[in-house]
C-alpha cells in the first residue's frame, strides 16, 4: 500500500542488512487500500528483504482495489463503526492467519527477533502470541499513540477500558518499545510507570537520502510552485491555505499567472468545487496520488512545501512523516501548525515560516514573502546539519543497535 505511514517500516527493512539484520517480513495479501505504491515493493524486494503473505502463497500480488470515498465523513464514519465492534481494530481476523504463519517462519529460519509495528495494533497481538509460544524477544514501534490517537474511537469507557487492558498485557510482555517522538514516550511511562526510561526508545521519522539523490536536478520556472504531498485525511484540510492563496492574489492581481499550487495525494472532491468558488482553479495543480519516486521527483521540482496539522488532532503527538521528507528535499517551508513535536522540530530549521493552521491572513503573507524572495533568486537554504539527524540509514543503524542490545540482554540473563 501507499501513503506516508508505509514508508518508515519499508525503509528500515532496506536497510536492516547493512547492519546486520536479515528482515523476514509477516504481513497480508493486498485488498483494499486508500493508495497503491509498487515502487516502494520493488525496493525492498531488491534490498533482498524477504516478504511472506498470508492468504497467498506468492511474494508478491497486485490484485487489490483502491478504495475512493466521496468525502472523509463516510470514511470516518465505517471506521468508527469497525471501531466499535473489532477490538483492537480491522485486523483482528488476521491474528490468527499470522500466528500461523509467522510460527512456520520461526521455526524453519531461526529467527531472533520480532519486532511489530503499529497500528494496526493487532501487529502487537500477534508478536506477543508468538513470543509466548518460542520465547523470543519483541521490540514494539508505536507510529502512532495506542489510547490517545486522535484516528482511534472509543464507542464506551468499557471500550477504552479493554484498548488499555491489552496495550498493558503487550507492554508487560515487551523487550523494548519505540516511539517516533518524546510526547508519545511521556505518555506511555505515566500511564504504564511499570516501564522505565530505559524501556523506551524514541527513534524519530526520516528521509531515504537515496530517493532524492535520485532527483537532485532542479531548472528554475517562471513560476513559483508551492507544493502539499499528503493526503487529506483525519483533520487534515487545504481551506486555510487555499483561502490564504486567494487573498494573496486578491492583495496582488498579477500573481495569479505566476504561482502554481500542487497537491499531490488524495484530494477530496469537495475541496476541488472550493477551489471553483475561489475561482483560482488556473493556480491549482492536482495529479492525484503518486507513487512514491514520482512523488519525490515533484518535491524536488518545488520551491517551496507547505505542510499543516489542525488544531483538534492532538498535535502534540503528531510527527507527520511528510515533514521529514519534505526535510530531505531541502526546500523552505510554509508550516502551518500548532505547538508540539512537529513545530519543535522545526525550531532551528533555518527555512520555514510557521503560521497557525487557521491564519489564512499570515499563510496569504508567508506565499507573497516567499514569491518576491523568489523573484530576487534568494531563497533560504535550510540547515543541513539539522536535516542529517533525520537520514533514514542513520536512523536504521539506530533500530539495529536496540536490537543488538535486546539479544545481548537476553544472552546476559540466560549465562548468568
Amino acid at each position: 500500500m501507499g501513503m506516508g505511514g508505509v514508508q518508515r517500516t519499508a525503509k528500515f527493512t532496506k536497510y536492516l542488512r547493512a547492519y546486520g539484520w536479515q528482515p523476514y517480513v509477516l504481513t497480508v495479501t493486498p485488498k483494499r487500500y486508500l493508495a497503491s505504491d509498487n515502487c516502494l515493493l520493488d525496493e525492498v524486494e531488491k534490498a533482498g528483504v524477504r516478504i511472506y503473505r498470508t492468504g497467498s502463497k506468492e511474494s508478491n500480488g497486485n490484485g487489490h482495489k483502491v478504495v475512493q470515498f466521496k468525502n472523509d465523513s463516510n470514511r470516518k464514519f465505517l471506521s468508527n463503526l469497525s471501531q466499535t465492534f473489532l477490538i483492537p481494530d480491522s485486523k483482528i481476523f488476521w491474528k490468527s492467519k499470522a500466528v500461523e504463519l509467522g510460527s512456520r517462519l520461526i521455526e524453519e529460519n531461526n529467527i531472533e527477533l520480532i519486532y511489530a509495528t503499529a497500528p494496526p495494533y493487532t501487529d502487537f497481538l500477534t508478536a506477543v502470541k508468538l513470543k509466548e509460544k518460542y520465547a523470543i524477544p519483541v521490540v514494539l514501534d508505536y507510529r502512532d499513540s495506542w489510547l490517545d490517537c486522535p484516528n482511534n474511537f472509543y464507542a464506551t469507557p468499557f471500550h477504552k477500558n479493554y484498548h488499555k487492558k491489552l496495550e498493558t498485557e503487550v507492554l508487560r510482555a515487551a523487550d523494548k518499545i519505540i516511539t517516533i517522538n518524546t510526547r508519545i514516550k511521556e505518555l506511555l511511562l505515566l500511564k504504564y510507570p511499570f516501564k522505565n526510561d530505559e524501556d523506551i526508545v524514541v527513534i524519530e521519522q526520516g528521509f531515504d537520502p537515496e530517493d532524492f539523490e535520485k532527483n537532485n536536478i532542479f531548472n528554475k520556472r517562471e513560476k513559483i510552485r508551492l507544493t502539499y504531498s499528503g493526503s487529506f485525511l483525519n483533520y487534515y484540510t487545504p481551506k486555510h491555505f487555499l483561502d490564504g492563496l486567494k487573498m494573496a492574489v486578491d492583495k496582488r492581481p498579477e500573481l495569479k499567472n505566476k504561482i502554481e499550487a500542487l497537491f499531490i495525494g488524495t484530494f477530496p472532491p469537495e475541496y476541488k468545487n472550493y477551489i471553483k468558488e475561489l475561482g483560482i482553479e488556473s493556480m491549482v495543480n492536482i495529479p492525484g496520488y503518486l507513487e512514491h519516486s514520482l512523488c519525490i521527483k515533484y518535491l524536488m521540482e518545488s520551491d517551496v512545501l507547505w505542510m499543516m496539522i489542525n488544531k483538534t488532532s492532538r498535535s502534540d503527538l503528531h510527527s507527520t512523516g511528510k515533514l521529514y521528507e519534505y526535510f530531505g528535499a531541502r526546500k523552505p517551508l510554509i508550516a502551518c501548525i500548532p505547538d508540539g513535536v512537529a513545530r519543535k522540530s522545526l525550531e532551528n530549521h533555518g527555512a520555514v515560516k510557521l503560521t497557525a493552521p487557521d491564519d489564512s491572513h499570515a499563510i496569504a503573507a508567508a506565499v507573497l514573502e516567499y514569491y518576491d524572495l523568489f523573484e530576487k533568486g534568494s531563497m533560504p537554504v535550510p540547515n543541513e546539519e539539522l536535516i542529517t539527524q533525520y537520514d533514514r540509514k542513520r536512523l536504521t543503524e539506530n533500530l539495529a543497535k536496540e536490537f543488538d542490545s535486546v539479544i545481548m540482554k537476553l544472552a546476559e540473563a540466560v549465562s548468568g
